[in-house]
């Protein structure tokens, strides 16, 4: 016999050993303690990304009464969150909204070259989650989950693509 074999032959000799009680709970509890921490991180996210962008549209009401030229401002961009008619039945709203925020994205005037850091980690930080989002459809579709995952992860793409416009707005008026 090889070696390989005769190995092979050793392991199926040993004893099963049974887990020490409780690991299984404790493994569960690590996963859960993960996931929740996930989610708190990613909501941080984008509350400070929505307060940045709400503290945004009264500074920009202030610069706007002391300059001397006023500045045309996009007529396309809405200063609040869309509201999507929730359907439990379908997600299609959701896509609907998200396709019309790509649009307002891609008409918006090209972003200056000079950026504070800020703005520029808040605008990176939110494409990347909207980058993992849209993986994570992409995985839903392949692997046919169910709906109501589909349209919670539709429901997050709406919200960061509508802070993601906001905040680009705010860019684009200078601040």
């Amino acid at each position: 016999m090889h070696a390989r074999a005769q190995d092979l032959l050793k392991l199926r000799e040993l004893p099963e050993l049974e887990p020490p009680a409780g690991v299984w709970e404790r493994v569960l509890e690590g996963v859960g303690a993960r996931a929740a921490a996930l989610r708190f991180r990613r909501r941080f996210a984008v509350a400070a990304a929505v307060i940045v962008a709400a503290a945004a549209v009264p500074l920009t009401y202030v610069v706007a009464m002391h300059e001397v030229a006023p500045r045309p401002i996009l007529s396309l961009v809405p200063l609040q969150p869309a509201r999507v008619a929730w359907n439990e039945a379908s997600y299609a709203p959701l896509v609907a909204e998200s396709a019309r925020l790509e649009r307002l994205l891609a008409e918006m005037p090209p972003p200056r070259r000079i950026v504070v850091g800020s703005t520029a980690g808040t605008i990176v930080g939110l494409e990347d989650r909207i980058a993992y989002v849209d993986a994570q459809l992409s995985y839903a579709a392949a692997r046919d989950l169910a709906p109501k995952y589909r349209r919670a992860l539709w429901d997050e793409r709406v919200e960061l693509m509508n802070t993601l416009v906001l905040v680009r707005f705010a860019q684009t008026q200078g601040f």
